[in-house]
């Protein structure tokens, strides 16, 4: 006898190649045990009929790393068929941690992965974060990179200097370790201290780690406007210098002025490749990105660290420089503000009671609400708010959006950020994918599509097990109407399920079920090369 049978289904198997076909699909002990015509018995049967059953989706920019320890984990990304996660993104991330550090960590990750009660901080290592995460429970799968910045800290603090041989010793014994403890790869964040501190020769030499253990390097580019073209230079090499494959994080060109650029970074990477590189990106399918609301500050503001930034934004001296950067302009950082403008950049997350009115308005109209200049008001909120302030900033085109996801090297990542009023991404980014670019503007057959956010990035990670309806597969599995599935998650309501995705198994176990969550919790820390 089965556990589970599929009934009456139309199965993509995640390969791209082959047509949709109708079958039955078997499930025992967490696996696939049969696709066909099943006339075994079994202790659950789904009825599929007039619907699609595909692999589930893997989301390749997710930022869960602490949302999995709340008394109530989200059910946001299983909710849209997303099955596995890849946690560790842009740079900043839960381990490894020292006692030392523990805060400057927190504070960093606040706007970006939340906040979560200090008991909940059990571990310290990266191996004993996974150890947590197995111990929490998960509702669906996570894979886990290093993350540049903890690795920085914990070798030279938030110093705003490049490493000494020692130090950078010290980093690569660390990268080292995570990779043989399971790491996927190593993440940095370009814009995010203390990321930005390090050097293309110590991310080369980081990255030969991962290289050597067939990882993968996923960057957050150190510009992504005005000098797109030159950040992408320097990722490239870092990568064809390390053996790592690269993996850039939410590709797009920053602001109407840079859109062109990008069809100069897709020639780019063509040649990367002609050279013997190896590269892929993520994308999410909107026009409007999400972070942490420092990210509009110049890199050395953090490099006291992050308690002393949050005294040191009261401090006329300080302001004063602040300012001063804002009108040299581009060549100091990566400035959005220029860019995109005030009026573009949104505040949707703060943790005080008495600023939530500010949630789901511009800068620019909370500045002239209070009579601020917009930088004084973003450095009066950043410091009353102990950093832990999240933005929505609008800078995106369609077609460069089609261009990037279009490329047969792109899949999709919800970059999903929690808490506040969120970007729709986080409810919705895998639909929005399929209503926009299968049915409504279709760059892609619906198997093509399905394989973009499966098979693909299954082996971007070397995940051999998960991605493809095949026998002996893990039974990650999503059960959709292909021509219902979509977002309902808007930027006035962002909060809102998808339709037209009754099922969702994780390890052949059913989380969610006639389009409700199922308090199931059968997912799995993977663990790379193992």
């Amino acid at each position: 006898m089965l556990d589970l049978v599929i009934k009456n289904a139309l199965v993509i198997d995640g390969t791209g190649e082959r047509k949709p076909f109708p079958a039955d699909v078997g499930i025992n002990d967490g696996k696939i045990a049969l696709v066909g015509k099943i006339d075994q018995e079994a202790e659950k049967t789904i009825d599929a009929s007039g619907f699609a059953v595909a692999p589930g989706f893997i989301d390749m920019h997710s930022h869960t790393d602490l949302e999995y320890f709340r008394e109530k984990p989200s059910d946001a990304k299983i909710r849209q068929g997303v099955t596995t996660e890849v946690l560790g993104q842009d740079g900043l991330g839960a381990a490894p941690v020292g006692s030392g550090s523990l805060q400057i960590v927190k504070d960093l990750l606040a706007g970006l992965d939340g906040i979560i009660p200090d008991e909940q901080w059990s571990w310290r290592s990266f191996p004993e974060y996974l150890e947590a995460l197995e111990k929490r429970g998960l509702n669906n799968n996570a894979a886990v990179l290093l993350c540049h910045g903890p690795v920085r800290i914990s070798a030279l603090g938030m110093e705003e200097r490049g490493a000494t041989p020692a130090e950078l010793q010290n980093m690569r014994s660390l990268v080292r370790e995570s990779m043989e403890e399971g790491a996927f790869g190593l993440s940095t964040g370009l814009i995010y201290p203390p990321c930005p501190y390090g050097d293309t020769d110590e991310l080369i030499e980081l990255n030969k780690e991962v290289g050597a253990r067939d990882g993968i390097f996923v960057v957050h580019q150190r510009d992504e406007g005005y000098y797109l073209s030159r950040s992408f230079d320097e990722v490239s090499r870092i990568s064809l210098e390390s053996g790592a494959h690269l993996e850039i994080s939410h590709l797009q060109a920053y602001g109407k002025v840079n859109w062109p650029i990008m069809d100069e970074v897709l020639e780019k990477a063509e040649k990367m490749v002609e050279k013997g590189g190896s590269i892929s990106w993520d994308r999410y399918p909107y026009l409007a990105g999400c972070t942490v609301l420092t990210a509009v500050l110049p890199n050395w503001t953090f490099n006291e660290g992050t308690e002393a930034l949050i005294r040191n934004l009261r401090e006329p001296a300080f302001r004063a420089k602040i300012h001063a950067d804002f009108k040299k302009g581009l060549d100091v950082w990566h400035n959005r503000q220029i860019s995109v403008g005030w009026e573009n950049i949104i505040v949707t997350a703060v943790q005080l009671e008495r600023n939530k009115w500010m949630e789901g308005l511009s800068c620019r109209a909370i500045a002239e609400r209070l009579g601020k200049d917009p930088i004084d008001m973003v450095m009066d909120l950043l410091a009353e708010e102990k950093l832990a302030v999240t933005m929505i900033s609008f800078y995106g085109s369609d077609t460069v959006l089609e261009k990037v996801l279009g490329h047969s090297r792109g899949t999709v990542g919800s970059d999903g950020i929690f808490g506040g009023k969120p970007h729709p991404r986080l409810y919705g980014a895998y639909p929005c994918f399929f209503r926009r670019f299968v049915r409504e503007k279709p760059l892609f057959t619906l198997q093509e599509a399905v394989r973009k956010v499966t098979s693909f990035p299954a082996s971007i990670l070397g995940i051999n097990d998960r991605g493809t309806i095949r026998e002996g597969y893990w039974a990650d599995l999503v059960i959709f109407d292909p021509e219902k599935i979509a977002d309902k998650s808007t930027y006035e309501v962002p909060e809102a399920y998808p339709e037209g995705i009754p099922y969702v198994l994780v390890n052949g176990k059913v989380v969610v079920e006639n389009g409700k969550t199922v308090p199931e919790l059968p997912g799995r820390v993977l663990r790379h090369g193992k």
